[in-house]
């Protein structure tokens, strides 16, 4: 009787053993995907900036596209050496 309640207790402390080290385990990766969320919401924040100036530079890119497509053909205006050839019909 007393071998098979040495065996149960023996079994029970290990179970014990191990679900406290499973916890560790649980913990210590809980550490490192917080750390690595951190992380990953500092790009996120760092390419929405990127994108914004992006956005915003096509923008402006655009206006200039236009404005200089109307200087060139409503006011035949032109670039510094650059020349410009007129077809006739």
């Amino acid at each position: 009787m007393k071998k098979l309640q040495f065996i149960g207790n023996f079994i029970f402390f290990s179970l014990v053993v191990y679900f406290m080290g499973q916890s560790v385990n649980v913990f210590l990766g809980k550490k490192a995907m917080l750390a690595s969320l951190t992380t990953t919401d500092n790009e996120i924040k760092e390419l929405q900036n990127r994108k914004n100036k992006l956005l915003a530079q096509k923008k402006n890119s655009d206006e200039d596209e236009k404005n200089e497509k109307y200087a060139r053909n409503n006011l035949n205006l032109k670039k510094e050496g650059e020349e410009i050839y007129k077809t006739t019909e």
